[in-house]
């Protein structure tokens, strides 16, 4: 074998050895990094950040769930999971607002859509204070849900919308002093 033969094969054997460490490197980084992660372990993760103190990077796994995987069972619970995130941790009320109607409306069947709405209306009552739209939303769940279990309670809400606690006769035992 010629020294030239010799060098030329070693070359190639050089560059086939790099575009296969190439690959390897390739296929390492695609496998650690979220590509192939089920709508489930997306989840799981978000509810860890949460859990963590960290609701906006779990915010961002469960939007990837609602884009990745719109038809999975774990789409609803993603985009319920956003809306209680932005109420009860961010407390961005505005914020929350929009993603329960988001919620209501794609997932009307949902077992969760009633409480969705009824959350609509409840951070406009006391939150917000906006009773004008808490009490179209209120009146709107009594006409779309007229058996539900929450009834009762949106029949409350509306009766003493915009009252504070001192002023409504069930509640004042609350406040009374020992």
């Amino acid at each position: 074998m010629k020294c030239s033969d010799y060098l030329n094969f070693n070359i190639k054997k050089l560059t086939l050895m790099k575009k296969t460490s190439h690959i390897i490197l390739l296929l390492c980084f695609i496998s650690s990094c979220d590509l192939f992660m089920t709508a489930n372990e997306y989840y799981l993760e978000a509810e860890t950040f949460r859990n963590n103190g960290n609701p906006e990077e779990a915010i961002k796994l469960l939007k990837k769930i609602i884009t990745k995987f719109s038809d999975d069972a774990k789409a609803p619970d993603a985009q319920y999971l956003i809306a209680e995130i932005y109420y009860r941790d961010l407390q961005d009320f505005s914020k929350s607002i929009g993603e329960y109607r988001k919620f209501s409306a794609a997932f009307p069947e949902n077992n969760k859509a009633p409480f969705s709405i009824f959350m609509q209306g409840y951070i406009h009552a006391n939150e917000l204070m906006n009773h004008d739209s808490a009490s179209i939303i209120y009146k709107n769940f009594i006409d779309k849900y007229p058996n539900h279990e929450m009834v009762e309670s949106v029949k409350f809400e509306l009766k003493y919308l915009g009252l504070g606690i001192n002023e409504i006769p069930e509640l004042k035992h609350l406040i009374e002093k020992k």
